[in-house]
């Protein structure tokens, strides 16, 4: 009979649904693709320099990531700039403001995205440095353009950055500055977290070269 019971109670449990998986509660803000947009068309001449040179009058734009990143959040989401760091933020300081931010409500100007797969166009990425690799930078930062498509070994996700080398399928056609183009991201399997990054896109992901570091997705809504 208590075998009969248990029988009928896993086929009752079997019918009910799986819990779904929480979504974002609030949309990417529209304002930041507006601002990437307006860049796009405007651009004349764009550089890889540490410091922001913007003349948009004469289609100038001459930034490296985290000086770009400060200069569009100044613009669209101010309180999420505030909440950064005081001064000039770097990289890392990007990364660090995403991930102490809340997931379940926006605070300060931010929302943490917990999984890779929710990233939205005007998110945006950032990741700090391993302390291993050979690099001056403190990690890197971007916004997203188009939302991540998995491919094997990951994600690919096309971002708007500032930079001196190109990604897969990259707009700057070996110059630096500003331009779009693909990442290639690794997922936690437990948490859907990015974990680490192929800096041109599947192709890094095809090769298995990727840098191991959390990768943050933050949304800005004020």
């Amino acid at each position: 009979m208590l075998r009969k019971i248990g029988f009928a109670l896993l086929l009752f449990v079997g019918l009910l649904p799986l819990p779904a998986l929480a979504k974002p509660p609030v949309p990417a803000n529209p304002a930041i693709l507006a601002v990437l947009q307006r860049v796009e068309t405007k651009l004349v001449d764009s550089a890889y320099v540490p410091v922001a040179r913007v003349d948009e009058r004469r289609g100038i734009y001459r930034f490296d990531c985290s000086a770009m990143a400060n200069w569009v959040l100044r613009q669209v989401a101010p309180e999420a700039r505030r909440n950064v760091k005081e001064g000039r933020p770097a990289a890392r300081d990007f990364a660090a403001a995403i991930q102490r931010a809340r997931s379940d409500k926006p605070v300060r100007g931010w929302l943490r995205i917990e999984r890779f797969a929710d990233a939205q166009p005007g998110d945006v990425l950032a990741w700090r440095r391993p302390p291993w690799f050979p690099s001056r930078n403190t990690g890197h930062v971007a916004f997203v353009v188009k939302a991540p498509v998995p491919v094997p070994g990951g994600y690919v996700i096309r971002i708007a950055d500032a930079t001196s080398l190109a990604h897969e399928h990259d707009s700057r056609q070996n110059t630096g500055g500003y331009g779009t183009g693909d990442l290639g991201i690794t997922v936690d399997a437990s948490t859907g977290q990015g974990s680490g990054y192929g800096w041109f896109g599947a192709a890094s992901l095809a090769a298995g070269y990727a840098i191991p570091t959390p990768i943050w997705i933050g949304r800005v809504y004020k």
